[in-house]
């Protein structure tokens, strides 16, 4: 039996943020624990750089479709510098969406799925997509378990009993399956709430592309593994080929290389929910991010 299984296309995903699929886990009896899938039917990388649409959703059981979005991210990655990035956006960011008007961005997935909410962002941000990846709790929990926790380093004492359940110390440690997704689910413990979650949950995608790189550097010969039980355990329509390349390729970034940046906001109030609005500033990032493959 396989140790431990990472899918690498959703290291790529996450540029080097890498969030891994489920291996030696059983995949949730409600859909698999990650899914992945074409933005556009035609796919065409745009002057060599890859953006892909990153989400966990809210979901407790299973990978559904339709629900609300937690953590949302777009990552890029320069294929001719093998550089890139992660820009962040919290899930209250006020914006329209497609066919529905405007509302929290969140929402977007629960209104119409995975494409729904990337084509939101593309109409936000001007990026072209060309895919997105999805996990909810369960797979999260999964994802952790198959690459034997993470070490990170925590800003500071974390305790949030009543929210994400965190109770962390301060310092570098090695975060299990449930201190993991109580951290990257934390608000109550910052300052700035979900716009600092939003910062955390970009970080910690970094930190798993750290140990992506460890495990591959002690044993090359484990790509080929990974990238067979990551086919036997994600909903996707990549071939082998397409699969491999990608994967081969995230191996190559190296994690300083990897900018992390939430987008400009404004805290508000829409009747009587409260907002976050998205700085006009954001527009220069965006511009960038288009440029160079890095917000």
């Amino acid at each position: 039996m396989i140790k431990r299984t990472v899918a690498m296309f959703l290291f790529v995903a996450s540029v080097a943020a890498g969030v891994p699929l489920i291996g030696s886990h059983t995949a949730p009896a409600s859909g698999q624990g990650v899914t992945i899938g074409r933005v556009h039917d035609d796919f065409q990388p745009a002057k060599g750089k890859i953006f892909v649409l990153v989400i966990g959703n809210d979901a407790r059981e299973g990978n559904p479709d339709r629900s609300r979005a937690d953590a949302i991210h777009i990552v890029g990655i320069n294929t001719k510098t093998m550089k890139g990035g992660i820009l962040n956006f919290p899930r209250d960011s006020w914006v329209p969406i497609p066919g529905h008007g405007s509302g929290k961005i969140n929402e977007a997935l629960y209104d119409g799925g995975p494409r729904l909410l990337a084509e939101t962002l593309e109409n936000q941000t001007g990026i072209r997509l060309d895919y997105w990846v999805m996990v909810g709790f369960e797979g999260f929990l999964n994802i952790i378990g198959d690459i034997n926790g993470v070490t990170y380093k925590v800003p500071f004492p974390i305790h949030d009993p009543f929210g994400s359940g965190a109770n962390l110390d301060a310092g570098v440690q090695h975060l299990g399956e449930r201190n993991s997704l109580a951290f990257v689910r934390t608000r109550h413990s910052f300052p700035s709430g979900d716009i600092d979650r939003s910062s955390n949950q970009g970080k910690f995608l970094v930190a798993m592309l750290k140990k992506l790189r460890s495990s591959v550097s002690r044993d090359p010969a484990e790509l080929m593994r990974w990238i067979s039980t990551t086919r036997q355990n994600a909903r996707f329509d990549l071939s082998f080929g397409e699969l491999y390349r990608l994967a081969l390729l995230t191996t190559q970034v190296k994690p300083g290389d990897v900018k992390n940046v939430t987008v400009p906001v404004s805290i508000g109030s829409v009747g009587a929910a409260s907002v976050v609005f998205i700085s006009p500033s954001a527009t220069g990032i965006y511009q960038r991010f288009r440029r160079t493959g890095a917000p």
